[in-house]
């Protein structure tokens, strides 16, 4: 559910205002220092957030992992045994009567290709790439608006390496669930009046900056989403944090995202104080960059005076 404002974002590239310099309001751009630690334990990296009598543990995750990517779970097994409760991040919900309004847009992600005249250095990259991941469709990317192309490039770029979004959050879930430990969101948001702003309000240019941070990514290939994913399971949180952003840098260029953004965070913080309430221990897990970002999770709990331990003490 991570992972839904990037489908959102992407598949509404509807047209929208006049074409303007992007400016990308990125309120996680930068992290703590502090809490950006190699882990001393095997496997990811593990934060306690902790007052008297209560103890959370919480794993920072990536957006996804590459299919079939191993990681030491030991850890997490452990902390599971006898958790009150594995808090999870933030998810936004659709309902059935939402259904038809998600399938219209489809027709509305079409587009004449006039975008590739006004933006012919972007539009042959854009074909470059395209043609080497789908030869037999080489113009395809022409019949559709600059945002969706993006979404469509990733995916047929990255083929079997394609990140899972599904990991490791699967994971996480099934053996929380053999433990017989109870997982509830942080909150519950719907998906509908974010999926309407992002049809009200947007510009082309946004398309088209998405559409080039995408080439970046897919231009590097898997390799660096690889390595980042790899340091990840390792623990090495610097190196994790080092891997592409093109698709949340995507999400950004549209509008409220970043605001919606440091509400998410808000909302980690409201559920991991309340949470801190119940004594014993529990487990959460939410992304890591939204953990160790400044004004992030763990910034805005230390403020709040409670006590943050990194991964470097185990």
């Amino acid at each position: 559910m991570r992972t839904i404002l990037t489908g959102l974002a992407l598949a509404v590239a509807i047209t929208g205002g006049a074409a303007r310099a992007q400016v990308i309001d990125d309120p996680q751009a930068n992290v703590v220092d502090a809490l950006v630690v190699s882990a001393k334990l095997p496997g990811p990296a593990w934060w306690r957030v902790s007052d008297g009598d209560t103890t959370i543990y919480v794993l920072g995750v990536p957006s996804a992992l590459p299919k079939g990517m191993a990681w030491d779970r030991s850890v997490l097994e452990r902390r599971l045994d006898g958790a009150s409760v594995l808090l999870t991040p933030p998810v936004w919900q659709a309902g059935l009567t939402d259904i038809p309004a998600m399938l219209r847009l489809r027709g509305s992600l079409k587009d004449d290709g006039a975008w590739a005249g006004r933006a012919p250095t972007l539009a042959a990259r854009t074909q470059r790439a395209w043609t080497a991941v789908d030869p037999k469709n080489a113009g395809e990317w022409r019949k559709w608006k600059p945002a969706f192309v993006a979404l469509q490039l990733n995916n047929k770029a990255n083929g079997e390496a394609q990140p899972k979004v599904s990991e490791p959050d699967r994971t996480i879930g099934d053996l929380a669930r053999k433990r017989r430990v109870k997982s509830r969101p942080a909150a519950v948001h719907k998906a509908m009046p974010m999926l309407k702003a992002l049809v009200r309000e947007h510009s082309e240019e946004a398309g088209l900056t998405c559409l080039s941070e995408t080439l970046d990514a897919t231009e590097a290939g898997p390799a660096p989403i690889r390595a980042a994913a790899d340091a990840w399971a390792k623990g090495r949180v610097k190196d994790a944090l080092a891997g592409p952003r093109s698709a949340e840098r995507c999400e950004l260029l549209m509008p409220g995202v970043a605001d919606l953004k440091r509400q998410l965070v808000d909302d980690e913080v409201q559920a991991l104080t309340d949470l801190l309430k119940t004594p014993g221990h529990a487990v959460a897990y939410f992304p890591l960059r939204a953990l160790v970002a400044e004004n992030g999770v763990l910034d805005k709990l230390q403020a709040r005076g409670i006590t943050v331990r990194t991964p470097a003490e185990g």
